[in-house]
């Protein structure tokens, strides 16, 4: 089996030749090629790629229109030109061991018998605010870093993955990968940060994929001053924005009517939110609030957002409901 490496990427060429310097340094022949998809930076990112031309096989450039933060819609760029047996997921912001790719194929291999059976193989985020020493993460510097709050809850080796209701939650964009199938594509009405990885995984998981977790498949990410994942803002004390997190969740909720798990484990989360004082943007105020009022504000806004569409009104695709 060999691999396409998939990254989504976006006015970030130095992190980006960063990741590129550990892809060229993978161990084995196990890539097929590597996909950089750029979500339409004013950047040159063709130029960052210059260094490592000969030394990836396969490095190629996939790039579209900057119409906003569209992650799902540029992998689903590199997803239709991949060649590789396997597709590889990774974000521009993480180094990789020198071990990272074989890792995931032998994960595929070992879990699937031999063959490439619908499995996703989730692999394990380690955080750090500094870049390590060398480009290539070794194994101590990796340890010696902070766990994702998902390899805590996943536990040694994966192991509470055996017993969780939904482990299709648990599939993130930075470090995942699939067998290249027709069904494996991004939903492209998920737009900003949030929810296309997981509604991914939800809608492979219910065509029949197992998840794996394979702890050696790791990647360290070196958080940006100011992260888009709100998240990590709130750990690190940052302002954080919330708004297509919500907005996310109630059309992925939106979409799966039929399935009161999903109404409910998402909704417990929605309840934290609410309208700010200039009823601009969700906050947290750390009180519980209506989920339905959430749902009902974030499906007129939908409403609207598709009439502006309709009228080809530029700039007014996420206009808010005045309420």
């Amino acid at each position: 089996m060999k691999a396409s490496v998939i990254i989504p990427t976006y006015n970030r060429p130095d992190l980006l030749q960063r990741q590129l310097a550990c892809l060229a340094d993978q161990v084995g022949d196990a890539i097929e090629e590597v996909l950089v998809c750029d979500d339409g930076s004013s950047t040159d990112t063709q130029k960052s790629m210059l260094p490592f031309e000969g030394r990836i096989p396969g490095l190629k450039l996939l790039w579209q229109e900057d119409l906003g933060f569209r992650a799902g819609q540029a992998r689903n760029l590199g997803i239709a030109k991949a060649r590789g047996d396997l597709l590889i997921f990774v974000d521009d912001d993480v180094l990789l061991p020198g071990d990272f790719v074989i890792n995931h194929i032998a994960a595929h291999a070992r879990h699937g018998n031999g063959c490439l059976s619908p499995l996703m193989i989730l692999g394990f985020r380690h955080r750090a605010h500094q870049p390590p020493v060398n480009v290539l993460p070794a194994d101590a510097e990796i340890e010696a870093s902070v766990p994702d709050c998902r390899v805590e809850e996943l536990g040694v080796g994966g192991r509470n993955l055996e017993s969780c209701e939904h482990p299709w939650f648990y599939v993130y964009s930075c470090n995942f990968s699939v067998p290249r199938r027709p069904e494996v594509s991004f939903d492209e009405d998920f737009v900003g940060w949030g929810m296309e990885d997981i509604e991914l995984g939800y809608r492979l998981v219910k065509s029949g994929y197992d998840v794996i977790v394979e702890p050696s498949a790791r990647v360290l990410h070196v958080e940006a001053p100011q992260p888009r994942d709100p998240f990590l803002c709130e750990d690190r004390g940052l302002p954080p924005t919330y708004d297509t997190y919500v907005r996310n969740m109630v059309l992925f909720i939106d979409k799966y009517p039929e399935d009161a798990h999903l109404h409910e484990l998402l909704g417990a989360d929605l309840r934290w939110y609410v309208r700010d004082e200039s009823n601009q943007h969700w906050i947290k105020d750390g009180h519980e609030h209506e989920v339905d009022s959430v749902m009902i504000f974030e499906r007129e806004a939908r409403r609207l957002a598709a009439m502006d569409s309709l009228r080809d009104e530029p700039g007014q695709r996420f206009r808010e409901p005045l309420v």
